[in-house]
């Protein structure tokens, strides 16, 4: 009799658990790499446009300090952003972590009732290959009394 695992659905739900804890954390990676490339090219425009103010001297600073404000605006929008996107990424990385532990506990449990399983059927082959060599045995000897 092959060996059934009872708690085989259980194992399937945890590592499909584990699929999804995994593509979270890479869509919080991806959201905190954009996150981060969108902030340092505001800041990029930013350090650009006030050397284009120091370039062009007084005659459009009202425009260029409304633009730097705006900027610095974003940035520290950004800048929010950013901390949002790498707390999303550590409560998905701990998300990943308690999934994979689940899933491992799962395993050795199965492994654990698949060694119990494989114990039980070698004690009961044992048991019938005693028999059977009783029974040989009684035989023998009942042959051997009637010769």
């Amino acid at each position: 009799m092959p060996f059934k695992y009872r708690l085989e659905k259980i194992l399937i739900i945890r590592e499909k658990e584990l699929d999804e804890a995994i593509l979270d954390m890479k869509k919080a990676e991806d959201h905190l790499r954009s996150v981060t490339y969108e902030l340092s090219s505001t800041t990029e425009r930013r350090n650009e446009l006030h050397a284009e103010l120091v370039n062009e001297g007084i005659a459009h600073a009202t425009l260029y300090v409304r633009k730097i404000k705006q900027l610095n605006e974003r940035i520290a929008q950004l800048e929010k952003d950013v901390i949002a996107a790498q707390e999303e990424l550590s409560k998905a990385k701990v998300a990943v972590k308690e999934a994979k532990m689940k899933l491992e506990a799962l395993k050795r449990h199965k492994e654990k009732k698949h060694k119990d399983f494989v114990a039980e059927e070698d004690r009961k082959e044992r048991i019938r290959l005693d028999e059977i060599g009783v029974l040989k045995h009684t035989r023998e000897l009942l042959e051997s009394r009637e010769d």
